[in-house]
Order: C-alpha cells, then sequence, then structure tokens
C-alpha cells in the first residue's frame, strides 16, 4: 500500500496500481482525474482511509501489484548504461529520494543489499514520487559482490566518498557507469570503496563537510546527465 498523489499517480501510470482508495469530498485536482482513467477507484470516508494509509496520505491511498523481484544477473543482462547501488542507506527518505533521482537521470536500475538497508516501505515508495515503481530494484546478499559482479560485466564503479581523489568532472561518466552511495554517517563501506574503480568527491565550499546522501546523488547523477547531453552534441 502506497499513499500520497504524486506517488499514486506515478505508480498508476507504470501499470503497477490494482486499486486506489480516495477520501470523499476533496476538491478538483487534475491528478485525480488523471487517476480515474488509469485504475478503478474507490471513494471511502476519510476516517476509513486513515486507517487504511496509517500516514500522511492526501487523501489518496493504493493497492499494488506485487513487486518484480530481479536477480542481478537479470537487471545486468538489460544492458545497462546506468546503475545505482546503495551501500547501507538505512533512512527510507534517503532511499526514496535516491531513487527517485536515479529514475529522473535516466538509470536502468538501482541495486540493494537484503540487509543494513531500509526496506521499500509506503514511506520509501512515498519519498521516491512513485519512481520506485518504474526502476528495476535488484536485491543482493552484500554490496562488494555486486561491485565485483558488475565490474565484471563492464561497467565502471564509482564510489561517492568525501576522502576521494577525484571530482566528478574529472571522470568520464558518458561510459557505462555504476553510482555507489554509502550511508550519511559512514559512508561506502571499506570494503565496497576498495573495489570501485573510482571515488569521486563533491566539492563543497562551506563550513558543513559534505552533502546527505540524496543530496549528493542526486548532484552526482546530474553530472552524469550533463557529460552524456554535451557528448551527444559534440560528436559528429
Amino acid at each position: 500500500m502506497i499513499h500520497g498523489r504524486n506517488a499514486v499517480l506515478e505508480a498508476a501510470r507504470a501499470g503497477q496500481v490494482v486499486k486506489v482508495f480516495q477520501a470523499s469530498g476533496l476538491g478538483h485536482d487534475p491528478r485525480l482525474d488523471e487517476l480515474a482513467r488509469l485504475a478503478p477507484i474507490e471513494v471511502v470516508p476519510p476516517e476509513r482511509l486513515e486507517a487504511i494509509a496509517a500516514g500522511v496520505h492526501q487523501g489518496v491511498a493504493a493497492e499494488l501489484k506485487p513487486r518484480r523481484e530481479w536477480t542481478l544477473k537479470e537487471l545486468l543482462a538489460t544492458d545497462p548504461t546506468l546503475l545505482v547501488a546503495l551501500d547501507g542507506i538505512m533512512d527510507p527518505q534517503n532511499l526514496g529520494a535516491i531513487l527517485r533521482s536515479a529514475e529522473v537521470a535516466g538509470a536502468a536500475g538501482a541495486i540493494i543489499p537484503e540487509h543494513r538497508s531500509a526496506p521499500l516501505s509506503a514511506a520509501a515508495v512515498k519519498a521516491s514520487s512513485g519512481a520506485s515503481e518504474l526502476l528495476r530494484v535488484a536485491h543482493v546478499s552484500g554490496i562488494p559482490s555486486a561491485i565485483a559482479e558488475v565490474k565484471r560485466a563492464g561497467i565502471w564503479c564509482a564510489a561517492l566518498d568525501v576522502r576521494g581523489e577525484t571530482a566528478p568532472w574529472e571522470f568520464d561518466l558518458t561510459q557505462a557507469v555504476c553510482i555507489v552511495i554509502g550511508s550519511e554517517g559512514e559512508g561506502v563501506h571499506r570494503l565496497v570503496r576498495e573495489r570501485c574503480d573510482v571515488r569521486i568527491r563533491l566539492p563543497v565550499a562551506g563550513h558543513v563537510s559534505s552533502f546527505n546522501a540524496s543530496a549528493a546523488a542526486a548532484a552526482l547523477l546530474y553530472e552524469v546527465q550533463r557529460q552524456r547531453a554535451g557528448s551527444k552534441t559534440t560528436r559528429p
């Protein structure tokens, strides 16, 4: 079950919604009109929606189809040019925000460990604005072994690291790449850093030493898009 108008709408656009529950008495909203065209809607009393959603729902909640479980092998078989790997992201809001940025940037999928990670809960789905329903998500037993498999598939692995030696614009992000994002406190774990091809540092000018995880991921994913857009305009 997910809630929030944007999250429910994006999930419906992705064909993932079984049924929408809408609180009675809502004012006009074009998003609700589009929802009505995409999925069956049951109008319910607001108190029933409160019980269904158990959270801030903006008057809408939805039952989703079972999520397809991707293996890493299946994900790599799609020949991705951009992936994200999440190493120890425990906050569902950060998880959802990173998945949203990844989908907006055109990532083919995300790699998430089975342990030491926030689950893809309703809170994470809402924070992703439904992007989690559009991305292929592969759960793996551990990120270090996943990085090794990604590299064997010919994909460069770049870790976001506050102690990294490379600025984003110094690395060729037009090639197939997996961006590895670590947790707020520890960052990318040592073994993961060692297995990555490059450690990328976002420069900071203020007194705070680093961006938070989701902001850092968005900044680097934007640089991926900037480089790739530039390469398309300069190549004959």
